[in-house]
Protein backbone atom coordinates (compact mmCIF):
# COMPACT_ATOMS: atom_id res chain seq x y z
CA UNK A 1 0.00 0.00 0.00
CA UNK A 2 1.12 3.51 -0.68
CA UNK A 3 0.57 6.06 1.72
CA UNK A 4 -1.19 9.30 -0.09
CA UNK A 5 0.26 12.40 0.78
CA UNK A 6 -0.73 15.79 -0.23
CA UNK A 7 -0.17 19.96 1.03
CA UNK A 8 -3.60 19.69 3.32
CA UNK A 9 -2.37 16.98 5.48
CA UNK A 10 0.37 19.04 7.06
CA UNK A 11 -2.81 21.11 9.32
CA UNK A 12 -3.97 17.30 10.39
CA UNK A 13 0.08 16.82 11.85
CA UNK A 14 0.27 20.28 13.27
CA UNK A 15 -2.99 19.73 14.85
CA UNK A 16 -2.21 16.23 16.41
CA UNK A 17 1.60 17.46 17.76
CA UNK A 18 -0.24 20.49 19.37
CA UNK A 19 -2.56 17.70 20.75
CA UNK A 20 0.06 15.29 22.10
CA UNK A 21 2.15 18.47 23.39
CA UNK A 22 -0.86 19.74 25.63
CA UNK A 23 -1.73 15.95 26.56
CA UNK A 24 2.05 16.13 27.70
CA UNK A 25 1.94 19.52 29.94
CA UNK A 26 -1.43 17.77 31.38
CA UNK A 27 -0.33 14.80 32.20
CA UNK A 28 2.69 16.08 33.71
CA UNK A 29 0.56 18.84 35.78
CA UNK A 30 -1.00 15.78 37.44
CA UNK A 31 2.03 13.88 38.29
CA UNK A 32 3.26 16.78 39.99
CA UNK A 33 0.22 17.27 41.92
CA UNK A 34 0.18 13.54 42.67
CA UNK A 35 3.89 13.63 44.00
CA UNK A 36 3.06 17.03 46.04
CA UNK A 37 0.02 14.90 47.70
CA UNK A 38 1.77 12.48 48.99
CA UNK A 39 5.09 14.44 50.42
CA UNK A 40 4.05 17.89 51.02
CA UNK A 41 2.58 16.94 54.52
CA UNK A 42 3.99 19.39 56.57
CA UNK A 43 1.49 22.45 56.99
CA UNK A 44 3.61 25.49 58.15
CA UNK A 45 2.33 29.28 57.70
CA UNK A 46 3.88 31.62 54.53
CA UNK A 47 3.96 35.05 54.64
CA UNK A 48 3.26 37.19 51.02
CA UNK A 49 5.84 39.29 50.52
CA UNK A 50 5.13 40.71 46.95
CA UNK A 51 2.06 40.60 44.21
CA UNK A 52 3.35 40.16 41.11
CA UNK A 53 0.60 42.10 38.34
CA UNK A 54 0.77 41.06 34.72
CA UNK A 55 -1.24 40.95 31.39
CA UNK A 56 -2.16 38.02 29.91
CA UNK A 57 -3.76 38.33 26.02
CA UNK A 58 -5.56 35.96 24.42
CA UNK A 59 -6.65 37.15 20.96
CA UNK A 60 -8.70 40.64 21.74
CA UNK A 61 -8.93 39.90 25.34
CA UNK A 62 -6.47 41.01 27.90
CA UNK A 63 -7.33 39.94 31.58
CA UNK A 64 -4.86 41.08 34.59
CA UNK A 65 -3.16 38.34 36.68
CA UNK A 66 -2.12 38.62 40.06
CA UNK A 67 0.25 36.02 41.05
CA UNK A 68 1.80 36.18 44.89
CA UNK A 69 4.98 35.49 46.31
CA UNK A 70 5.77 34.51 49.71
CA UNK A 71 8.19 33.24 51.81
CA UNK A 72 8.33 30.24 54.70
CA UNK A 73 10.41 29.28 57.34
CA UNK A 74 11.29 25.25 57.93
CA UNK A 75 14.14 24.51 60.26
CA UNK A 76 15.59 27.71 60.22
CA UNK A 77 15.93 28.35 56.58
CA UNK A 78 14.13 30.95 54.15
CA UNK A 79 12.20 29.84 51.38
CA UNK A 80 10.38 31.19 48.58
CA UNK A 81 7.72 30.65 46.43
CA UNK A 82 4.68 31.61 44.48
CA UNK A 83 0.85 30.26 44.20
CA UNK A 84 -0.79 30.26 40.71
CA UNK A 85 -2.19 33.51 39.37
CA UNK A 86 -5.29 34.94 40.41
CA UNK A 87 -7.86 37.03 37.80
CA UNK A 88 -9.30 38.72 41.19
CA UNK A 89 -7.69 41.65 42.11
CA UNK A 90 -7.44 42.09 46.23
CA UNK A 91 -7.78 38.56 46.58
CA UNK A 92 -4.19 38.71 47.83
CA UNK A 93 -2.31 41.22 49.97
CA UNK A 94 0.98 42.00 50.99
CA UNK A 95 1.87 40.79 54.76
CA UNK A 96 -1.04 38.15 54.42
CA UNK A 97 -0.61 35.14 55.84
CA UNK A 98 -1.84 31.75 53.91
CA UNK A 99 -0.95 27.97 54.79
CA UNK A 100 0.70 26.08 52.70
CA UNK A 101 2.00 22.12 52.67
CA UNK A 102 6.00 21.38 52.51
CA UNK A 103 7.77 17.88 52.06
CA UNK A 104 9.26 17.95 55.73
CA UNK A 105 12.15 15.81 53.81
CA UNK A 106 12.86 18.77 50.69
CA UNK A 107 11.36 21.62 52.33
CA UNK A 108 11.93 23.53 48.80
CA UNK A 109 8.86 21.39 47.43
CA UNK A 110 5.42 22.92 48.37
CA UNK A 111 1.83 22.85 47.61
CA UNK A 112 -0.35 25.90 47.79
CA UNK A 113 -4.13 24.09 48.82
CA UNK A 114 -5.78 26.70 46.86
CA UNK A 115 -3.78 25.73 43.37
CA UNK A 116 -5.20 22.41 43.42
CA UNK A 117 -7.81 23.12 41.29
CA UNK A 118 -5.48 24.64 38.64
CA UNK A 119 -3.63 21.22 38.38
CA UNK A 120 -6.34 18.88 38.01
CA UNK A 121 -8.11 21.31 35.15
CA UNK A 122 -4.96 20.83 33.61
CA UNK A 123 -4.91 17.47 33.46
CA UNK A 124 -8.27 17.15 32.44
CA UNK A 125 -7.62 19.74 29.20
CA UNK A 126 -4.47 17.45 28.84
CA UNK A 127 -6.29 14.06 28.86
CA UNK A 128 -9.62 15.87 26.55
CA UNK A 129 -6.49 17.54 23.81
CA UNK A 130 -4.99 13.62 23.97
CA UNK A 131 -7.97 11.84 22.97
CA UNK A 132 -8.58 14.32 20.39
CA UNK A 133 -5.03 13.69 19.05
CA UNK A 134 -5.66 10.12 19.33
CA UNK A 135 -8.72 10.28 17.24
CA UNK A 136 -6.95 12.62 14.41
CA UNK A 137 -4.42 9.98 14.02
CA UNK A 138 -6.49 7.01 14.06
CA UNK A 139 -8.62 9.03 11.03
CA UNK A 140 -5.11 10.25 9.89
CA UNK A 141 -4.38 6.45 9.19
CA UNK A 142 -7.46 5.70 7.89
CA UNK A 143 -7.62 8.25 5.72
CA UNK A 144 -4.11 7.21 4.25
CA UNK A 145 -4.69 3.33 4.11
CA UNK A 146 -8.11 4.22 1.97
Amino acid sequence: MKWKSSSSDFCFYVLILASAAVFVIGFFNMASLNYKQKHCIQYIKAEIIRIEKDTQTSGRITTTVYTPHFTYNSDGKNFKGHAKYTTVNGKYKTGDIIKIKIDPENPKIYLVENDIMDYRSSYEVGMNFGFIALFLVVCTIGKKLL
